[in-house]
């Protein structure tokens, strides 16, 4: 509404350039306007409003140019983008489909129809349905007890599998738990991913190592007197009282350390210091309790003198296996 007002303003201002002055009347009389005044008037008028509809339309066409542009750009960023991995290496996307087919593959119910059901969601993952030919599979109840993915690689997604079937034995029946590698094969397209070909286990690879050469063994004696050792130890008692109870205190004997809630410090159970660049090293191992469970910590502590007593710069949750070299 404020635009057509301005606008009669705009055309009304325009006309009185064509308006021919007349001496002023005596009061009372009337403003005499000849034709040709008023033809040239509506003229403009028309000319006005033509001009002012061309420039819209350009500035119409202009902006319609600009979103069509950016439309472009970015469907073009779209179709150049690829799905980033997971921290893990594993496209969060490839994994929650393959979590649903691993699902259908292992919950298989007690019900026959629901087994129906099961089966016919199964079918649904692979890209052409597999063509088996055995006859009579057959399908034990089993349900799921945890899975995992471990890795993918060249199109292939490997899963550790815990699961339970119940198991015929004559007249009875028993549950037997079963761990195993589970091998899926997938394909991708640019709407989605589809289990590729029928999967298969493998033997369950477990990723502990048996032994390591140079392990840490706590059997050293230090390298300081036995009147230093005594202070030392009774500085670092102080210390776990500390740090777990007081931040205020702790902050006194130690540098950005901070204290750890709900656990008490029992003992500490083994000590080691040697002197290294002007400052001494601790190596300790220490038992706290947590709840009524204890269990052990090992810390290595950097201690410079301050005063008659010490005070801790640096502290590292760990005890190298060559502290004593």
């Amino acid at each position: 509404m404020k635009k057509l007002l301005l606008m009669y303003e705009q055309v009304q201002d325009f006309f009185s350039h064509f308006v021919k002055r007349e001496k002023k009347p005596k009061a009372g009389g009337l403003k005499v306007v000849s034709k040709k005044t008023v033809n040239l008037a509506m003229l403009a008028g028309l000319i006005f409003i033509l001009l002012v509809g061309l420039i819209g339309g350009i500035r119409a066409m202009t902006l319609s140019n600009k979103v069509t542009n950016l439309e472009q750009a970015v469907s073009k960023a779209q179709a150049n983008q690829t799905v980033k991995p997971s921290e893990t290496g594993v496209d969060n996307a490839l994994e929650y489909y393959l979590n649903d087919f691993v699902y259908y593959y292992f919950v298989i119910s007690e019900n026959p129809s629901e087994q129906v059901e099961q089966a016919e969601k199964l079918k649904s993952f692979y890209g052409s349905e597999p063509d088996i030919q055995s006859q009579g599979q057959m399908k034990n109840p089993s349900e799921l007890i945890w899975y995992r993915i471990l890795r993918v690689k060249d199109n292939v997604a490997t899963y550790q599998v815990r699961y339970k079937q119940k198991v015929k034995e004559g007249d009875a029946t028993k549950e037997e738990e079963i761990a195993t590698e589970f091998n899926i094969p997938y394909g991708q397209t640019d709407t989605g991913y589809y289990v590729a070909g029928l999967p298969w286990f493998t033997a369950w690879q477990s990723n502990q190592v048996k032994s390591v050469k140079d392990g840490l063994k706590l059997n050293q004696s230090d390298r300081v007197d036995e009147k230093t050792k005594k202070k030392l130890d009774k500085f670092l008692e102080v210390f776990f009282i500390n740090y777990t109870t007081s931040q205020d205190n702790l902050d006194l004997v130690a540098k950005d350390i901070k204290t750890v809630n709900n656990t008490v410090f029992k003992t500490l159970d083994f000590s080691y210091y040697k002197e290294k660049k002007g400052e001494i090293v601790a190596y300790v191992q220490v038992t706290f309790e947590v709840a009524g469970s204890s269990h052990a910590e090992n810390f290595t502590l950097y201690l410079s003198e301050k005063g008659k007593s010490y005070y801790i710069n640096k502290m590292d949750h760990m005890i190298p296996s060559n502290y004593a070299k």
